[in-house]
């Protein structure tokens, strides 16, 4: 019953904010940046991660997750918003929040699997280091591939149902959050951004990867006999290596490292279905994250039957890195 109520308080809320974002013209996406009209024209309300923060307290009672999760989304609301424009400072602002969060709490990365790694992250400074790092990369990598419909919001689902399948398999246990309640609530966003009725924006980028970010660091440290990091390094592995990987192409490209452009990988498919007449640009939009998703999918199925063999995830990730390129630069120089 429970379930059913949260469902429909989402959709009243949801209709009820949007209506009163576009009545004020409040946190629309207007295109006022090119890289922010390249999928769309439509200004569409950013909506998606206040919705996650209203139903926070429901799905989790994990309260310093909560605080930070709120903070972050706030940095979220202020980008949005061009109330902080320039990338360098969202940064540092990024940067303060989460080293705080993770030296006040002490959340660290306890094990990589990797031994040379092991031994430095006995020294806290390293530690510290390691953690902030992986959370910078994913929360900013998160948000580049919130560049088309459903890819980030769908790339969140699909962990969360790893989760729910492997704590209904016995493998590890995780009473902090209720996963079918977030569940249902990313599904919700899902459907209204598959329509592009909302989108999730830095706000919602921000907060839903700092969550899943902490709350997988927690599962690998609580089961570090049972689950191998490198599973959960394949969980994250898109958004991460997108970022990554747009760093050292924009390195090579002697591009500005915090400019926005046009050539992330799920732009470049964009561009292929559009031009090709696969489908319209709207469509185009919502299906370039569809058939990201959907390779994603298979790859976490296949993780799922590895999730302690890192020898297996390893080969894992190494072909998600080998067929990522391989697609990009076969896309890249057609639109070259």
């Amino acid at each position: 019953m429970f379930i059913f109520l949260l469902f429909f308080f989402n959709l009243l809320i949801i209709f009820l904010i949007n209506f009163f974002f576009k009545k004020f013209s409040f946190l629309i996406d207007k295109k006022q940046l090119p890289h922010k009209n390249f999928t769309s024209l439509d200004n569409i309300p950013i909506s998606g991660g206040l919705i996650i923060i209203l139903n926070l307290f429901i799905f989790s009672k994990d309260y310093i997750l909560n605080l930070f999760s709120i903070l972050i989304f706030i940095l979220g609301i202020f980008s949005d918003l061009f109330i902080i424009k320039k990338s360098l400072k969202k940064f540092i602002i990024q940067f303060l929040i989460l080293f705080s969060f993770i030296y006040f709490y002490e959340v660290k990365i306890l094990s990589t699997r990797i031994f040379f790694i092991d031994y430095f992250l006995d020294n806290n400074f390293f530690s510290i280091c390691l953690t902030l790092f992986c959370l910078l990369i994913l929360i900013n990598g998160s948000n580049f591939i919130d560049g088309v419909n459903t890819l980030s919001c769908g790339y969140f689902i699909l962990i969360n149902l790893v989760i729910i399948y492997l704590i209904n398999k016995g493998v590890f246990f995780y009473d902090s959050i209720n996963f079918f309640y977030l569940l249902l609530v990313l599904f919700i966003i899902f459907l209204f951004n598959f329509f592009s009725k909302l989108y999730l924006g830095d706000s919602g980028a921000f907060v839903l990867s700092f969550i899943f970010g902490y709350i997988l660091i927690n599962i690998s440290n609580n089961n570090l006999i049972s689950i191998s990091p490198f599973f959960i390094l394949l969980l994250l592995w898109y958004p991460a290596f997108e970022n990554l990987f747009s760093i050292i192409r924009k390195y090579l490209t002697k591009s500005h490292p915090y400019k926005p452009d046009h050539f992330h990988f799920h732009q470049l498919l964009f561009t292929f279905l559009k031009n090709n007449n696969f489908f319209s640009k709207h469509y185009a939009n919502t299906f370039s994250g569809i058939f990201i998703n959907s390779y994603n999918a298979i790859i976490f199925f296949i993780g799922s039957f590895f999730y302690n063999s890192s020898l297996q995830l390893g080969i894992l990730i190494f072909f998600n890195i080998l067929v990522y390129t391989s697609f990009y630069i076969i896309l890249k120089k057609k639109f070259s």
